[in-house]
């Protein structure tokens, strides 16, 4: 039976959970029913107008991108009421799902990037509400755990191992499969309200919500085959004509591997970007024997491609690099270097004691970007600014001081005078 939908900003969201606490109750712990396996189009849509009537779905996505540019949908898990379906992407077309995430309706997920990534390549959107329970995690301490991790943790069961890294288009799945995939999405609803009751008594609720709408965003466009060469390790520090020749041929290998839906380390690996940018050889016969150079990668017009984008890296000017490809860091004032390292252990002692996960609260470009004073820094508004950004200016100002106490470690205390002294 479906949920009146409760938006978790409202008190409708204790409620939810209440409901929910009433129904575990009745249901032995940890027992839950056969689920569902959808590979009919008709099954996959009466499904889908059960999700549009519910409060609260729970969404997981199988696939795999290892032999591929862009991820290979295999599987998607769904859990709502007492129920848990397996979707098969092979025998339906999950654009359907869109009705569900389009709706007003909350989706929980763990680790929610790369399924978002999938579900927005497959449905075309992106749920319209989203709280992810490892995101959540971080605002009690727990730095970035796993599914099952969690769930131990929390609701005090052990998830079945042994199928994390299956054939996921293998048909038909196991039954072992099955229920591994079943089960990462099964508990995520108690998940969901087990971290609201416990952030709730934190008063972070609101944080975690506020963390969880920042990753509500749709994928960004396509790799730009003219930074792919800024990602590849080791090439910053090539210089002229090496430069040259490793951006030129990683925008061709990027553009290739998009074309023929590739990884791109089948077209070239890194290894082999690198030996033929310092060797810069002239002709195919010369790519032969260098490092990490596989001869079945250049059959056929291949060899003669890379040969090309080495000429016509040899061929550009210095300037010719676009500017953007080396995007620059956060310019901090030489006078305020000194400062990153020491609030960067500041925060430390901070997340510590606050029960935060440490790389939550605040990077270290989260830190230069505030000391550089750029209006975008993430310390700047919010719950950041609150736990530690604030701090941080005050401390810029002079109307603060970092002093050491060997039992409370680093402590942020107010200045004598609130401002720095000045020599008359």
């Amino acid at each position: 039976m479906a949920r009146r939908r409760e938006r978790p900003q409202r008190e409708g969201a204790q409620r939810g959970v209440a409901q929910r606490e009433v129904a575990q109750r009745e249901r032995p712990q940890h027992e839950w029913p056969q689920h569902e396996w959808i590979d009919s189009q008709a099954a996959l849509e009466t499904l889908v107008t059960d999700l549009v009537a519910a409060d609260c779905i729970a969404v997981d996505t199988e696939f795999h991108r290892e032999r591929s540019y862009r991820p290979q949908l295999a599987l998607v898990q769904i859990a709502f009421d007492d129920r848990v379906a397996l979707v098969d992407p092979t025998t339906t077309d999950v654009a359907v799902l869109r009705a569900a995430l389009d709706a007003d309706i909350l989706v929980v997920m763990h680790a929610c990037a790369q399924d978002i990534e999938v579900l927005s390549q497959e449905c075309g959107a992106i749920p319209s509400r989203l709280f992810d329970t490892q995101v959540a995690a971080g605002f009690l301490g727990m730095s970035t755990p796993s599914l099952a991790a969690l769930v131990d943790r929390l609701l005090g069961v052990r998830l079945t191992k042994g199928d994390r890294l299956t054939d996921w288009f293998e048909r038909p799945l196991r039954a072992a499969q099955q229920r591994y995939a079943a089960d990462d999405a099964a508990y995520l609803i108690q998940l969901y309200d087990e971290l609201c009751t416990r952030l709730r008594a934190l008063n972070r609720w609101q944080w975690a919500l506020d963390e969880c709408e920042q990753w509500r965003r749709p994928p960004g466009p396509p790799p730009d085959p003219s930074q792919a060469w800024t990602r590849i390790k080791g090439a910053r520090q090539l210089r002229g004509p090496q430069r040259a020749v490793a951006y030129r041929l990683a925008a061709w290998r990027e553009r290739t591997a998009s074309e023929r839906d590739i990884p791109v380390r089948f077209v070239l690996s890194d290894m082999a970007l690198l030996s033929i940018a310092q060797r810069r050889p002239r002709s195919v016969s010369e790519l032969q024997g260098l490092r990490g150079v596989d001869g079945n990668q250049l059959r056929g017009r291949a060899g003669d491609r890379v040969i090309a984008e080495v000429a016509r890296g040899l061929d550009m000017a210095s300037g010719d690099i676009p500017s953007g490809a080396l995007p620059a860091g956060p310019n901090v004032d030489a006078a305020l270097q000194p400062a990153v390292p020491l609030v960067g252990a500041w925060v430390d002692e901070v997340a510590r004691g606050e029960g935060i996960d440490r790389s939550l609260l605040a990077t270290r470009s989260d830190i230069a970007a505030l000391l550089a004073g750029d209006p975008a820094s993430r310390l700047s508004t919010g719950w950041r600014a609150e736990v530690v950004g604030d701090g941080i200016r005050s401390l810029l100002a002079g109307e603060a001081a970092l002093a050491f106490d060997p039992a409370e470690g680093l402590q942020l205390e107010p200045r004598p005078g609130g401002g720095p002294e000045r020599c008359e």
